[in-house]
């Protein structure tokens, strides 16, 4: 998947014709319609035993927007019977779809597994997600082996905390007390 992301997720069919829910997870929901081919994953699931996918490539032949969302209807994929077996799957596209960012300006799954130091090059951790707020995002570094304890940290992702990102060598340096 590296050279894929997640943008969406195949929910449930709808009617018996090859159509199926699904979820965008990008600000711009359809957009994830121009985005071709589809890679659709999905990991084994015990509890409703549907088994694991790991790879299959389709395209949207047609899609609608509904009251409770996006239906969408997959080549190859012609009944209800056929893509039920997609239930759950996630749907990655080729990362050559994201829109290019002004130097100021990250995707969270680049900043994820950075690592995040002080200004005094004490390790706080490695950011595990980016949580959204409201008012800013905010980076949640878990402590490691490496780092100077264990704990959890929550960091928010504004200029006077974050001083530096830097993708090459996943580093990410903060002004924030590791006391705090």
């Amino acid at each position: 998947m590296a050279d894929r992301m997640v943008v969406g997720r195949i929910r449930s069919p709808y009617g018996v014709q090859g159509w199926v829910w699904m979820d965008s997870f990008t600000d711009d929901p359809a957009s994830v319609f121009e985005w071709t081919p589809w890679v659709l994953t999905r990991p084994a699931d015990r509890v409703s035993g549907r088994p694991a996918i790991e790879r299959i490539e389709t395209a949207p032949e047609v899609w609608k927007l509904r009251d409770k969302g996006y239906v969408v209807r997959l080549v190859g994929f012609p009944d209800r019977t056929s893509i039920e077996s997609l239930v759950n799957c996630l749907i990655e596209v080729d990362k050559s779809h994201l829109p290019r960012l002004s130097d100021d300006e990250f995707y969270w799954r680049d900043l994820e597994g950075c690592r995040v130091e002080t200004l005094s090059k004490e390790v706080l951790g490695v950011v595990k997600t980016v949580m959204p707020t409201g008012a800013n995002d905010v980076l949640v570094v878990r402590g490691d082996a490496e780092s100077i304890d264990r704990n959890e940290r929550l960091i928010p992702f504004i200029s006077q905390t974050v001083l530096d990102v830097n993708l090459a060598e996943r580093l990410i340096r903060v002004d924030w007390d590791p006391e705090f």
